[in-house]
């Protein structure tokens, strides 16, 4: 066999030994990807029920939680109480939205955390708290997302009235 023979054989096996190894490096890095999935769905999860567990533990939070989402006259201390718990889920809604902006969330995960935050943004207190300056707290794009959302929801009030 010539050097030339031996020469096309070395190069035709480097260059199965390349095409090997970026089927191997795309193959990990599709599982981090879908690891990266489940340990972000995993971590927003259990922020929104580490949420919704302090009320189911609470009734008094629970109550408070009822009535300022309804728009209930509140004292100052309840207010205040009341428009932190709305900062702290907002927060995660926030946080979900910058998810779906950056790709990073999937639709049916979206769906999900949306259906919550109409809920929220269902109670007149709710909305009430976010046009008072809590907008304000949050990034424009949020912002924008929620005030959207608000005028679908009294746009539908409205109707229904």
């Amino acid at each position: 066999m010539s050097w030339e023979a031996a020469g096309a054989i070395a190069e035709t096996i480097a260059a199965l030994g390349v095409v090997v190894s970026l089927v191997y490096l795309a193959n990990q890095a599709r599982n981090e990807a879908r690891a990266t999935t489940v340990a972000n769905k995993l971590a927003s999860t259990r922020l929104l029920t580490d949420f919704i567990d302090q009320l189911i533990e609470s009734p008094e939070l629970m109550d408070l939680w009822m009535r300022g989402r309804t728009g209930a006259t509140l004292s100052e201390v309840e207010r205040y109480r009341f428009a932190n718990m709305c900062l702290k889920a907002f927060w995660f809604f926030s946080a979900m939205h910058v998810q779906l902006r950056m790709k990073m969330l999937s639709d049916e995960d979206w769906a999900e955390a949306h259906a919550v935050l109409r809920f929220w943004l269902d109670g007149p207190g709710v909305r009430a708290w976010w046009s008072n300056g809590a907008r304000s707290r949050f990034g424009s794009a949020f912002v924008g997302f929620i005030n959207g959302e608000i005028e679908k929801i009294e746009a539908t009030d409205s109707v229904a009235t």
